[in-house]
């Protein structure tokens, strides 16, 4: 039986669910996904771009049952459209979802009546459409499980299914999808046992050739060359028990990953975390997981080493949050939110990233998503220190003082605007203190967030262009 950590966990709207949300000052920006249900939760979140973002939902009053419902925006979230991905509900089930670009999105199932084969669908139209893009041959063994669908490319990118005869399932395209062609056993390290299996949405994928996806077995496999060819990391060593399954696999680059994994019988199995520091080749077990974690979904951020958000859907408000750590996952610290269960979360670079929820009780259509608006991420050492400065007229016409400190080795001004891009820079030198005027209106009105850096001090500020 597969399963996704989502199911493992409780995914069902909570009771506290219905006390007055408190989102943490860098997720205040909260946004619509528009299903068009009450309490519509995020059950698959694929940020490709700091425009463009994919979900799928389902009922948050009953996670079990079959929905396809997609929403997508390609304007960072301020106006999603949504729709089925499917004419019924009766067919398929929803093993993943994977993203391409704004109109581009691939999305796998296995099938629902049998519990087992699949499909892929595409759509290449903002889902007005989803074409069926299933191989020829392709999972239709009674063996067949269709477990994900990742593209590191447009034109590259593979189905996982579940062992046929021995062999890993793995079908890969190297044309978009127009085609697929199954890998060979021979590049497939074998399952250990008859009963080993992928499971459901468990796996990662890191720029251009980087996939790796999990299994019951507690094993990694891993491929550098866009799904051509396979390793598999050893079975993690524990003395909890038996494997029970990865749940979850996040990198932040190529070689520094987290992961979760249980072990145990399924009704009372333990989960653990693990980091990597060479692509998943060895894992080392954090002894300690910090209560800080977020069991629900994990991301790694983009550009930053060692840097990692992960959510958590708890029974009560005082498990709920969404967190960060910046040591390959061995501490975590709270961002600060209350009454908010978390699903999801995706990040696309260093400080564009949205963590998913579920939908207003009162109002349908409304609220579902929380964007990030604090300062990029892991950009600078984390033993960087406030910076006294003094920023004035906010909000303003534009133009703006900074009264700062010396920084006689140099200084650097960085402005984003609300959808994370950079829109101004400025560098300079000051032998003492210096007020410094500076003329954003070019800018246009908003709310922006400026950054100003000086050796390893830096400040951040909230702006407004009136």
């Amino acid at each position: 039986m597969k399963k996704s950590l989502l199911t493992i966990l409780s995914a069902a709207l909570s009771l506290s669910a219905f006390a007055q949300p408190m989102p943490g000052p860098d997720w205040a920006t909260l946004q619509n996904t528009s299903f068009t249900v009450s309490a519509a939760g995020t059950r698959f979140l694929d940020a490709v771009s700091a425009n463009d973002i994919w979900i799928i939902g389902y009922d948050g009053f009953a996670f079990n049952r079959n929905y396809d419902w997609f929403a997508v925006s390609n304007n960072g979230g301020s106006t999603f459209t949504t729709g089925n991905c499917y004419p019924d509900t009766n067919t398929y089930k929803m093993a993943n979802l994977d993203g391409i670009d704004g109109t581009t999105a691939w999305v796998s199932a296995y099938m629902k009546g049998s519990q087992n084969m699949g499909a892929v669908h595409q759509t290449t139209n903002t889902g007005a459409t989803w074409t069926n893009m299933t191989p020829v041959g392709g999972f239709t063994n009674a063996a067949s499980f269709v477990n994900v669908v990742a593209f590191v490319t447009p034109s590259v990118g593979i189905i996982m299914g579940d062992p046929v005869g021995g062999e890993f399932e793995i079908w890969r395209t190297t044309n978009g999808g127009a085609s697929f062609t199954k890998v060979p056993g021979a590049n497939i390290p074998n399952p250990i046992s008859t009963s080993e299996y992928g499971t459901v949405n468990v796996y990662e994928k890191y720029g251009a050739n980087d996939i790796w996806f999990g299994t019951n077995f507690n094993r990694l496999y891993h491929s550098v060359d866009g799904g051509l060819n396979w390793t598999v990391s050893a079975a993690l060593t524990s003395t909890i028990g038996a494997a029970a399954g990865i749940a979850d696999i996040a990198f932040s680059d190529a070689n520094n990953g987290i992961m979760t994994a249980y072990f145990g019988p399924s009704s009372s199995a333990t989960i653990t975390l693990w980091n990597t520091t060479n692509g998943g080749a060895n894992w080392t077990q954090i002894p300690t997981i910090s209560p800080q974690f977020g069991y629900n979904d994990m991301c790694g951020i983009p550009g930053s080493p060692g840097w990692y958000g992960s959510v958590s859907n708890g029974a009560t408000a005082a498990v709920q949050f969404l967190s960060y750590s910046m040591d390959n996952g061995v501490t975590w610290t709270d961002w600060g939110s209350q009454n908010i269960g978390y699903l999801t979360m995706d990040f696309v670079n260093n400080n564009t990233g949205w963590a998913g929820t579920f939908s207003s009780q009162v109002v349908i259509g409304t609220e579902g998503l929380y964007k990030y608006s604090g300062i990029p991420l892991g950009v600078k050492n984390s033993d960087m220190r406030p910076l006294a400065v003094n920023l004035y007229p906010n909000p303003s016409n534009g133009v703006f003082t900074i009264k700062m400190p010396p920084a006689k080795q140099g200084y650097e001004i960085t402005v984003f605007d609300v959808l994370g891009k950079k829109v101004y820079s400025h560098s300079g030198k000051t032998p003492g203190f210096e007020t410094l005027s500076y003329d954003l209106s070019h800018l246009g009105k908003g709310i922006y967030n400026i950054n100003i850096v000086s050796g390893n001090q830096i400040s951040t500020e909230k702006i407004i262009i009136e």
